[in-house]
């Protein structure tokens, strides 16, 4: 049975929009603030592909976030929990073939958009082009693998193989990361590993917190069986995005591995790309706050199935995530 409070299923919607608007427009602050002088190869972009493509690439993040979530859900109950909680079950499975179809669609639309950005057709570009894209350019390889797993993901969740369904969630988000700046530094041995880890603590984190967020959180006896298995989850995340953003926010910003301290810090205080990744350790200090609260505090009631405020501290924390992960997008793109 769910215990379900009707005021709390009223105010969703507009906890998601609040979620969704304060995150884009974070996100067209980021794009504003950095103002990138586009590459060579990108001189003839139009502004509108230009600036849509970010965009393009937050929801393709955000899909493939939220199907991650979806299949660790479903994990993280078990066969036993699944057949328990059958009702459950089905919504994440319902919301993890969504989510699939949503990340092939949004990962196509990037493909197109970057494969544009660099035609000299723009967007009147030929479909042979964007399968050129896909053959010489790593950028263009690396979506072309995110659609294919993408695709496999779907595939899973329809066939209800949620183990299968996160290798394919984890392949796919990590595909883009692990050919872009990291695997261009100087120690790519280091860095590709270390974005690769950072991408997959971060969706696991995510897409959990807002799964069991939504679809666990009113029922008492299920969120029991399932938030001391995902804090147990979310400490190793945590822990593996502080220590991968500390290993790469140097060679991202200064493009030395080992950058002087002066050197990182100006580039931290006085460049569009520090005040990002500055943006981002406010959010993972929030993140440690919170995440704790609800280790250290609320975990215990939810143990004993007693009410609890994981609602609004989950809130508090998707929000930060969501804002967090809009600044990544722009980051990640060239400043």
């Amino acid at each position: 049975m769910d215990f379900v409070i009707p005021a709390v299923k009223a105010r969703r919607p507009v906890v998601v929009a609040v979620i969704g608007t304060l995150s884009v427009t974070t996100l067209v602050w980021a794009i504003v603030v950095t103002r990138p002088a586009p590459e060579p190869a990108l001189s003839t972009t139009s502004p509108g592909i230009l600036y849509t493509t970010p965009l393009a690439r937050f929801v393709t993040n955000g899909a493939g976030i939220l199907a991650a979530g979806a299949v660790l859900l479903l994990l993280l109950l078990g066969r036993t929990g699944r057949d328990r909680y059958d009702a459950i079950a089905e919504r994440a499975r319902i919301v993890g073939i969504a989510t699939g179809l949503a990340w092939v669609t949004a990962t196509t639309t990037t493909w197109w958009l970057q494969a544009a950005a660099i035609s000299r057709s723009g967007s009147k570009m030929p479909f042979a082009d964007l399968a050129s894209y896909a053959v010489d350019v790593s950028s263009g390889s690396a979506l072309a693998l995110t659609v294919l797993a993408a695709i496999g993901y779907t595939i899973a969740a329809v066939r209800r193989m949620p183990a299968r369904g996160l290798g394919f969630a984890l392949a796919g988000l990590a595909a883009v990361p692990a050919t872009g700046h990291a695997s261009q530094s100087e120690a790519p041995w280091l860095t590709t590993p270390a974005i690769t880890a950072h991408i997959c603590a971060v969706s696991l984190w995510v897409g959990g917190l807002a799964l069991i967020t939504v679809l666990v959180a009113g029922n008492r006896s299920a969120l029991a069986l399932v938030l001391p298995r995902f804090s147990t989850v979310a400490g190793g995340a945590i822990a593996t995005v502080a220590v991968t953003g500390v290993l790469l926010a140097g060679p991202r910003l200064t493009k030395d591995l080992t950058p002087h301290l002066s050197v990182l810090l100006h580039a931290l205080l006085e460049t569009p790309a520090g005040w990002l990744v500055l943006g981002k350790l406010a959010a993972l200090m929030i993140l440690a706050a919170t995440g704790g609260a609800i280790r250290q505090i609320l975990l215990p009631a939810v143990r004993r199935e007693e009410t609890s405020a994981l609602a609004t501290l989950a809130t508090v924390e998707l929000t930060v995530m969501a804002v967090a992960i809009a600044l990544a997008t722009v980051l990640a793109r060239p400043l």
